[in-house]
């Protein structure tokens, strides 16, 4: 991994005029066509209102942009330069995922992260590359926004979700003034999150005070732990990135435990990435969505190799495999640990749990989940082939929006989508990673101008209409066009 420049690097300034040169190339004649929608309220609507300005509410919003749906806001609850994992709690150093990877461009080339690092650090520096580093990749997603002018709105945070049959009522807060937005559409890119909260072990952290331990998703101070001992609960990548990253912020100690006598090492997604697959899996019959996606959830996700070999390279560190935790106390100023192998002692304790999937957490979607349908109510599965945590998964449309389970219930939420974990058996395994980006972002897009050209329809057809009624311009010989 190298990130130092070389001679053939022609600037950021220089790629960003490839941008709009590329986008001009592109560009048709066509104009922003959806029907603006009358105030509500005294107030306008929006037709999409995206909720996350991480990196798949970024992706999604370009999309738009380039389909000529402009009148679109993001917001996000995060300062700037805060949006997502990838400032906050993803602390790995590189990403996982291959660096030829691509997802958010939607047919502009420059707008990639190859040719954002070529341009800031020349193509010599991408063909050494292994990874693209963490930090270096929300440098790219800064700049693809900046390049781009999405309209975001940072430190605004979503207090509920209302509406009914003709708008999505959302209210927000920000600078603590309270309003509510009006939009034909909303998507919720609000990651693992947003499909619930960090799964933590209550019966574990019962007797811990809160400021002795920390769920991997959370802010952490490393910087305090510096000199102590850390113990980890966890065996995939999260787990192993915050004893790596406690480690190299002076830990005088970390210990990762982990319930398996071994590490998983067998990805149940690695043959199903593949462009069949991903683009077509909502398509799919229920009883195979179910049975492939059972099958992911079920087994344990590795933590990559070169991870594992770097925390490994620490001689402070240390791996203890079928060493679950069974309980935990205080005694003095330590954490102890028990395992079936003997008493551990912390000075600070981090659960790299995982998340649930369980929309009725969130509180913004208090006044929706009740209503929501869920798998259990469209689908049953085999004898010994049920789960529990599946079945409470909503049961969503082809636009990833939520459905009623009793029609007429609530019909806002027919105009609500979700991108999260949470839509999987839905839509397939394309969160967590940017492997399904590029397939999830492109069916969105177009399943929401769809939705949007259908429910405007009428006043297309009025349109038409009108113009057909155009008076001929004096001298007009021919197509005006």
């Amino acid at each position: 991994m190298t990130n130092d420049v070389s001679g053939d690097a022609p600037g950021l300034d220089w790629l960003e005029s490839q941008v709009h040169r590329e986008i001009d190339i592109f560009r048709h004649t066509y104009q922003p066509w959806v029907p603006p929608a009358a105030n509500m309220d005294g107030k306008p609507v929006l037709d999409v209102l995206i909720v996350g300005g991480g990196l798949y509410g970024m992706g999604l919003a370009w999309g738009l942009m380039r389909s000529k749906v402009t009148n679109i806001l993001v917001v996000d609850q995060a300062p700037r330069g805060q949006e997502g994992i990838w400032m906050t709690y993803a602390r790995m150093k590189t990403l996982r995922t291959a660096k030829q990877l691509t997802g958010i461009e939607f047919g502009i080339p420059s707008l990639s992260v190859q040719a954002y690092w070529e341009a800031k650090f020349g193509r010599t520096s991408w063909t050494a590359l292994d990874r693209v580093p963490r930090l270096e990749w929300f440098g790219y997603l800064e700049w693809f926004r900046d390049t781009l002018d999405i309209p975001v709105r940072n430190d605004t945070e979503v207090l509920a979700i209302e509406g009914d049959a003709d708008a999505v009522r959302v209210t927000v807060r920000r600078n603590g003034t309270t309003e509510t937005l009006l939009t034909r559409r909303l998507i919720m890119a609000t990651g693992l999150l947003g499909s619930g909260g960090p799964r933590v072990p209550q019966n574990l952290v019962r007797n811990i005070p809160a400021d002795r331990w920390a769920h991997s998703s959370d802010v952490i101070d490393f910087a305090r732990w510096r000199g102590a001992d850390v113990g980890v609960l966890g065996a995939g990548a999260s787990a192993f990135d915050n004893a790596i990253t406690a480690i190299e912020n002076g830990a005088a100690n970390a210990s990762l435990f982990c319930r398996r006598p071994e590490l998983p090492w067998l990805s149940a997604k690695r043959g199903l990435e593949n462009a069949g697959f991903m683009r077509h899996f909502a398509s799919l019959p229920d009883p195979y969505r179910w049975q492939f996606i059972k099958t992911i959830v079920e087994t344990p996700i590795p933590p990559p190799r070169h991870t594992v070999q770097r925390a490994l390279a620490h001689t402070n560190f240390s791996l203890n495999l079928g060493s679950p935790w069974t309980t935990t106390r205080l005694n003095g100023d330590k954490a102890v640990v028990t395992t079936p192998n003997g008493e551990h002692r912390f000075d600070f304790l981090i659960f790299g749990t995982g998340f649930d999937m369980d929309i009725a957490r969130r509180p913004e979607m208090a006044a929706l989940a009740p209503h929501m349908l869920r798998w259990r109510d469209r689908f049953t599965p085999a004898e010994g082939e049920e789960n529990e945590m599946l079945l409470e998964q909503p049961y969503l449309g082809s636009a990833l929006e939520f459905q009623e389970r009793n029609p007429g219930s609530c019909p806002v939420l027919g105009r609500v989508s979700m991108l999260g974990a949470a839509a999987t058996l839905s839509i397939g395994p394309l969160f967590g990673g940017l492997n399904g980006l590029k397939f999830l972002l492109e069916r969105m897009v177009e399943e929401t101008c769809r939705n949007l050209i259908l429910e405007t329809l009428d006043t297309f057809q009025d349109n038409f209409r009108k113009a057909l009624q155009a008076q001929k311009p004096p001298g007009a010989l021919g197509s005006t066009d």
